[in-house]
């Protein structure tokens, strides 16, 4: 067996793989480390779940191969989703080899009831894996997550662009956009009690869609906190922090821009 892993509550699991379905299909990748779900053909947005494996009862991967596959993602979280928020379920995977299905097994234990599917998986051609992270290696600031979601619904959700600025002086960090209702503009100073971190080397100023911004919003509100990273290429890193139970899964987007002030 390549990877069988047991969990006693998918609850926050669930809720977050829910949250960045904005695609049908994402590729899994066991790894010794954890469970790794990013979504597939995504042009310019790159969303990654990465469940640790200490969230998990029971985590076995085989570490001598290099496990990849692709599954219905919309079909996974129907069936996380069978026994609604009735009770803690547990749950079973396990992935056999190279074309069979993901196995999955659920027991409701106080209603002693078994479910028991199988998703079919898909080959992934292009296995490799590209860290994203290295080219947001400029600019990072870390902030509470409820800080950053309050900001982002402050500006006109009706623009189609959003300029995200970094600066060594004040004010630090803004966001801002243009829209029928005219210009909104927030800001946060590094000096902020909701700012953990803030590192700026370079001075930065780069354009996104909108659109692409705010489908992180509904993940976000399972998040405590985000770090925001840039780089030199306007590459946009945000690193969700999400904690259950004493334990952390993350989530990470990376959205490329549309120009630059330099460009």
């Amino acid at each position: 067996m390549l990877f069988c892993a047991e969990i006693t509550d998918f609850k926050i699991i669930q809720n977050v793989l829910r949250s960045i379905t904005m695609k049908d299909f994402a590729i899994l990748r066991p790894l010794a480390e954890g469970l790794k779900v990013t979504l597939d053909e995504m042009k310019c947005v790159e969303t990654s779940a990465y469940i640790p494996k200490e969230m998990f009862s029971m985590y076995h991967v085989d570490t001598i191969e290099n496990i990849i596959f692709k599954v219905n993602l919309k079909i996974l979280v129907d069936i996380l989703n069978i026994f609604g928020d009735d009770g803690n379920p547990n749950l079973k995977l396990s992935y056999n080899s190279e074309g069979s299905p993901l196995c999955l097994v659920m027991n409701h234990n106080e209603e002693n009831i078994t479910v028991d599917c199988e998703i079919r998986t898909m080959n992934v051609e292009d296995g490799s894996s590209i860290s994203l992270a290295e080219e947001c290696d400029l600019n990072k600031m870390v902030i509470d997550a409820n800080i950053l979601v309050e900001l982002l619904h402050r500006l006109d959700n009706n623009a189609d662009e959003v300029t995200l600025k970094f600066s060594p002086d004040p004010p630090y960090f803004t966001l801002c956009c243009s829209g029928i209702a005219g210009e909104s503009e927030v800001n946060i100073s590094k000096n902020s009690e909701s700012v953990r971190i803030f590192q700026c080397k370079v001075p930065l100023t780069f354009h996104y869609h909108f659109g692409n911004i705010r489908q992180i919003l509904k993940v976000m509100g399972y998040a405590n906190k985000v770090a925001i990273s840039t780089g030199e290429s306007g590459l946009l890193g945000l690193q969700l922090a999400i904690n259950s139970d004493e334990k952390q899964m993350f989530v990470e987007y990376y959205v490329t821009s549309l120009y630059g002030d330099g460009d």
